[in-house]
């Protein structure tokens, strides 16, 4: 959990997530979508680059950050390609493209020794391949696999 200063009441105070997640989507020259390979609890499974909005935040700050904290890149985003319904809100998903850094290279939270809730491996995946995994949320991953164009806008279900 991350703290920040109250100077009110001289200490720190945890900040607060909502339920609200936002995340990019990287697609590379290759066809390929960045994705965070998650081993936990002796589960398997790749999600896409982002987090939790946290309070004072919007899901746009929360997409930047997350795609510099998970994957090392500094990203500027292009759009809304969907909003997915998970947890009674719908969670946008960006399209994304990197500006600078280097992928591969995060160092949030999820990459410190200390963390103790699975695994975090940054790596592409062909987009083709995306409906073969299991890929959270599924509805995207398969809209991801099936359609070449950029979409926007879509709203996809997954409660």
């Amino acid at each position: 959990m991350r703290f920040v200063h109250d100077s009110k009441s001289k200490g720190t105070i945890p900040l607060v997530r909502t339920k609200l997640r936002s995340a990019i989507i990287l697609v590379n020259e290759h066809d390929e979508v960045a994705l965070i390979r998650r081993e936990k609890e002796n589960l398997l499974y790749y999600v896409f680059p982002g987090g939790g909005v946290e309070f004072g935040h919007t899901a746009e700050e929360t997409a930047v950050r997350e795609a510099f904290e998970e994957l090392g890149v500094h990203v500027e985003l292009e759009g809304v390609a969907a909003h997915v319904a998970f947890n009674g809100e719908l969670n946008p998903y960006y399209w994304a493209r990197v500006t600078g850094g280097e992928f591969g290279t995060g160092t949030g939270e999820e990459f410190q020794a200390e963390q103790t809730n699975g695994s975090y491996t940054p790596m592409w995946v062909k987009r083709s391949a995306l409906s073969h995994l299991p890929v959270r949320p599924p509805s995207l991953a398969d809209l991801l696999a099936n359609e070449a164009e950029r979409f926007f806008n879509k709203t996809l279900a997954e409660d």
